[in-house]
């Protein structure tokens, strides 16, 4: 999976996921900001609008993916190719699941029922590295602690471990995964509100996976603090939401006003990312 960020066309293309996501989710806020009921009918189009444009984000990001593992089918790599299949399955699953709510107005729960299956299909690969990392590790550390009885394995002089960060990893996308498919109708606050700390709850764990990736010097490209702190945003934006769901607001313009500030928080997630994207692809061009 990791090929998608080590090839120059395939993170050009998330560059270009993330700007055109961007731009919907501020669609969003604007949609947001113009929720009244004088101006119901502008700020509809206005959240149609920026549906659309992260369905097409999404296409981009797909594009990365599935370029990234048509790069490794020439070069005959079958193993990581079936991986980036699989990848690449999850991401479909997940662009099908914005088209679908961009078609129906947002309105339809089948929408993120199939991202989340998508995010599930993501995580059930970070489960399978996780089971193959650790029983890499185990001949190595067994090796270790018969000749050095003790050295601590993954500790100084030791091999650094892995299999934790993409079990840690694999939780925190089930979980997203819960959190994503979880539909709230209207007036189910308890719904609303356990949606979002599911999402916020997974995306912290990937945070937290990816920032001890990088203390333990198994990440040290320049992107990825700009990667901890895009998936920090995006868990407190979902916590935000969490929040703002457990709220009673008086008016409509009051609650459009509190949506308008997550979805502001949430841009800056993305942004954060595509900022991180961007830096790797000036590494990777120079």
């Amino acid at each position: 999976m990791e090929h998608i960020i080590k090839s120059l066309t395939p993170v050009a293309l998330l560059v270009a996921a993330a700007v055109v996501f961007v731009l919907g989710t501020a669609f969003l806020i604007a949609s947001d900001a113009a929720l009244s009921s004088s101006a119901f009918g502008q700020a509809s189009d206005l959240a149609q609008a920026g549906r659309w444009l992260q369905f097409l984000g999404g296409v981009c990001a797909l594009g990365a993916v599935c370029g990234a593992g048509w790069e490794l089918i020439l070069r005959s790599d079958w193993l990581r190719g079936a991986e980036i299949a699989a990848a690449a399955l999850g991401t479909l699953l997940l662009v099908i699941g914005l088209v679908t709510s961009a078609a129906s107005g947002g309105s339809s729960p089948a929408g993120p029922v199939t991202g989340a299956v998508g995010i599930g299909v993501w995580a059930l690969l970070a489960l399978s590295r996780a089971a193959r990392v650790s029983l890499a590790e185990q001949g190595p550390a067994q090796r270790a602690a018969r000749d050095t009885p003790a050295a601590v394995p993954g500790g100084e002089g030791g091999p650094k471990r892995q299999a934790d960060l993409w079990l840690a990893a694999a939780i925190g996308l089930f979980v997203l995964a819960i959190g994503y498919g979880f539909t709230s109708e209207p007036g189910s606050r308890g719904t609303g509100i356990a949606a979002g700390v599911l999402d916020a709850v997974g995306l912290a764990v990937l945070a937290a996976a990816v920032a001890a990736a990088r203390s333990r010097g198994l990440l040290r490209s320049r992107p990825v603090p700009g990667v901890v702190v895009g998936l920090a945003l995006l868990a407190l934006s979902f916590l935000a939401v969490a929040i703002v769901a457990g709220l009673a607001f008086g008016t409509l313009a009051a609650l459009g006003v509190a949506l308008a500030v997550v979805t502001a928080i949430g841009l800056a997630g993305v942004a954060a990312l595509g900022v991180a994207a961007w830096t790797k692809l000036r590494e990777l061009h120079g």
